[in-house]
């Protein structure tokens, strides 16, 4: 009987001292790495994606069909950098969750 509250007494010594394991759940690593995504995949590049459309398109626009071709080549090159600034970020976006994702669960 005293060996065996020995045993219960040490065991419990030993719990005490060291630290639990802190587990990250899967829905803290989700809404962790949302938040990651979201500060680093910004909306920055939709923005520089419909600038440079819009120059590129109206210099394009000038070129063939003169001052209105200008007007016309910016907004449809604005719209076309918009698209593909937007996609960029997206899959950019995904990527970062991924691995910040990947880095919780991991830790």
């Amino acid at each position: 009987m005293k060996r065996a509250a020995l045993v219960v007494v040490s065991l419990l010594s030993v719990l005490a001292v060291t630290p639990a394991a802190e587990a990250k759940s899967k829905a803290f690593c989700r809404q962790w790495a949302e938040d990651v995504a979201n500060r680093r995949a910004n909306g920055a590049d939709v923005l520089a994606g419909t600038l440079l459309g819009a120059v590129g398109g109206a210099i394009i626009g000038g070129a063939i069909d003169g001052r209105d071709g200008a007007g016309r080549g910016a907004v449809i090159g604005g719209v076309g950098g918009t698209v593909v600034g937007a996609a960029g970020t997206s899959e950019r976006w995904r990527k970062i969750y991924r691995r910040a994702y990947a880095d919780c669960r991991a830790s």
